[in-house]
């Protein structure tokens, strides 16, 4: 898609930057592991979390809304695909890049 941007200025344009909470269910554990949504786009997100998984694999996650009067308090619920992962070195963190394979209602 073209719109007049660098290749790497229409991906940013693309994204909507975020700071949500979410839940990430592996499949096959019975544990869940927590995390912050730092962008989030029509067919991704990024995350960052002490869970390190695998290339291509996938989990479901669960985005918490933010608390607010009137507004919708379930979670955006997908099941996701890890497309990219690397440490950040300052948080100690993983950093998930996600594509989006399937929304749940």
């Amino acid at each position: 898609m073209k719109i007049g941007l660098r290749e790497q200025d229409q991906r940013v344009a693309l994204r909507m930057q975020v700071c949500c909470k979410v839940k990430i269910r592996p499949l096959g554990l019975g544990l869940p592991f927590y995390g912050d949504c730092i962008d989030l786009s029509v067919t991704g997100m990024t995350i960052q979390t002490m869970y390190v998984p695998r290339l291509d694999e996938e989990f479901d996650i669960f985005i918490m809304p933010v608390q607010a009067f009137d507004l919708r308090n379930e979670p955006f619920s997908a099941r996701v695909r890890v497309k990219r992962s690397h440490r950040v070195a300052a948080l100690q963190l993983y950093e998930l890049g996600l594509e989006i394979v399937q929304v749940y209602q």
